[in-house]
């Protein structure tokens, strides 16, 4: 796993803070105002089945696993401190609710947890 020579963890926005605009478009960010991080619109299916859909949820264990540039277009490019870092303990709850072992054990081990 690449560490980017920093301490980057998962961005709290991809779990946190969901953008709705006016039409109805979702995105993942306050920052993506071009919607490149677009997961769908409210509009046309219900907000649920947007925010915990299958892309968000590939784009947050990408974050998880050091793979910012493939979790959603704007991420790779993002200064990553806007929305601020999701907590361990969080980012280690959605992976366990949502079965994905192999990328706990690589998160507890990238980050020196005790699993």
């Amino acid at each position: 796993m690449a560490t980017h020579g920093d301490d980057r963890r998962p961005c709290a926005g991809l779990w946190n803070t969901p953008m709705v605009y006016v039409n109805g478009d979702v995105t993942t960010c306050c920052l993506d105002q071009h919607l490149d991080n677009k997961l769908g619109n409210i509009t046309e299916q219900p907000f649920d089945g947007i925010w915990n859909g299958s892309e968000n949820h590939g784009w947050r264990v990408n974050q998880c696993e050091d793979r910012f540039e493939q979790s959603g277009p704007y991420c790779g490019r993002c200064n990553w401190q806007s929305a601020g870092a999701m907590p361990h303990d969080k980012v280690i709850a959605y992976l366990e609710g949502t079965g994905e072992v192999e990328a706990l054990a690589r998160y507890r081990e990238r980050w020196g947890l005790p699993g």
